[in-house]
């Protein structure tokens, strides 16, 4: 990419979010409307979006004859990719546009990127808005058929939502970005069911009062509502296998990602899959091979067993801690840091639950997270035991491998003369922000940390 862009729009981010449509549309029109080159389907919800967005994704890549699903293979003459847009990435800028599964190759970004500029310039179109343009143009130039997209906030007023999608998914409601999206979750489900259309097919997995919201509002509109909780699904955790949902189709649908909580996401994408005329065998397919990293995943590194979950918010850290305890994964320690504007709420309150132990710490690379100290005052504040303040992601990760391996060898009584009991690999969890999350992975796996600065 080119320097002068990357810097360009790695600074748009400081300016924030600004709602509404009509940047984005003008974008979309100077650019000659690419985004009405392959159909859409939107994602908007509280949690559960992107892993929402990814089995649909994969559902979607194996409803094509003759592709193989060996990921480096050439697709099939005449056979029309498939696109998908995340927001925020977690370790890579590229990751946020895909193509048939692979990241966009950087050639094609940076030429988007390059075109899209001069006309977000003159706009003065916003970080996401440059984004959802990006997105849209490189998928047309791709040949893509069918994107899926991932709201960034809300839905009503949405950058996403100025495309025309001709189906809707949303996932789970709880109270995030109140300021934007409003004070309760009746208000915040009202915006995010902006992304129904007349006509059009949407899935919820919605429960409660958003629930009711999004069922008014489908009614209104005349958009043509499932949800999740009506359509016989019977959803289970397989603890460390993954999830299944049966009930649905002619045989259950496992997908290989963690807690209970994504058995709702499987079943709300494979009824989206479904309402766009996906084969059941594809649906099938497309759940086993899902891959997607950050939530809830488990990764073994410096004698320990770590699990990585973006739970950024009071629901998802509740979920965090329920599927923990549903693993038999309960650590003994957990990294935890999120942004600034997270400590008022009820988070640290659900982040003081995942572990005796918490090392608070700070993503690197992204000014909006808390300073350590300050996250630490909140946490004990909430309640918790024991908080250790470490500024620097890998000093933390570090922190935190030593205070649990340390646990272990107290709890088999020292290493002193004699033979030493075998020792299990303890359970390390690292929670809060995708930034925080994106940096540690990078560590454990001994990637390069990329140099991008994380504001949105």
């Amino acid at each position: 990419m080119n320097a002068d862009d990357w810097t360009w729009v790695e600074r748009l981010q400081r300016f924030g979010v600004h709602p509404g449509l009509t940047r984005t549309r003008a974008l979309f029109a100077a650019l000659g409307d690419p985004q009405h080159a392959f159909e859409v389907a939107l994602v908007a919800g509280t949690n559960g979006k992107g892993s929402t967005v990814a089995l649909l994704d994969a559902m979607l890549r194996e409803n094509v004859p003759g592709f193989p699903r060996d990921a480096g293979a050439a697709r099939a003459p005449g056979v029309a990719p498939v696109g998908r847009f995340v927001s925020p990435h977690l370790t890579r800028f590229g990751e946020r546009f895909t193509v048939d599964g692979r990241p966009l190759a950087d050639a094609a970004l940076a030429e988007a990127l390059s075109d899209v500029r001069p006309h977000a310039e003159r706009l003065g179109a916003t970080f996401f808005e440059v984004l959802v343009a990006v997105a849209a143009l490189a998928f047309a130039r791709a040949g893509v058929g069918r994107a899926v997209l991932e709201v960034g906030m809300g839905g009503r007023l949405d950058a996403t939502n100025a495309s025309e999608p001709t189906l809707s998914v949303i996932t789970q409601i709880a109270l995030d970005h109140e300021a934007v999206l409003g004070p309760d979750v009746a208000t915040i489900a009202w915006e995010k069911a902006g992304v129904l259309r007349a006509g059009r097919p949407a899935v919820t997995s919605a429960e409660g009062v958003a629930l009711a919201v999004v069922r008014r509002r489908a009614a209104q509109l005349g958009a043509d509502l499932t949800v999740v909780d009506e359509a016989g699904a019977e959803l289970r955790d397989l603890g460390w296998v993954g999830v299944e949902v049966r009930g649905l189709g002619p045989a259950p649908i496992r997908a290989p990602l963690l807690g209970a909580h994504q058995a709702r996401n499987l079943a709300a994408a494979a009824l989206a899959a479904r309402a766009w005329g996906t084969p059941w065998d594809a649906v099938v397919a497309g759940a086993a091979a899902v891959r997607w990293p950050g939530r809830l995943e488990p990764l073994a590194a410096r004698g320990c067993r770590w699990l990585l979950d973006g739970a950024h918010n009071p629901a998802g850290a509740h979920a965090l801690a329920g599927a923990l305890d549903a693993l038999d994964a309960r650590p003994r320690v957990a990294v935890v840091g999120v942004t600034d504007d997270r400590l008022g709420g009820e988070l640290p309150a659900a982040l003081r639950r995942l572990a005796p132990v918490l090392v608070a710490t700070r993503a690197s690379r992204s000014p909006r997270a808390s300073p350590a100290a300050r996250l630490a005052e909140r946490l004990r504040a909430a309640g918790a035991g024991s908080v250790v303040e470490v500024d620097d992601v890998a000093a933390a990760v570090s922190a935190a491998a030593a205070l649990a391996l340390a646990s272990v060898d107290a709890d088999l009584g020292g290493t002193g003369a004699g033979a030493t009991p075998a020792r299990d690999a303890p359970n390390v969890v690292v929670a809060g922000s995708l930034y925080l999350v994106g940096e540690a992975r990078a560590l454990l796996l001994g990637e390069e940390r990329e140099a991008f600065e994380r504001w949105q």
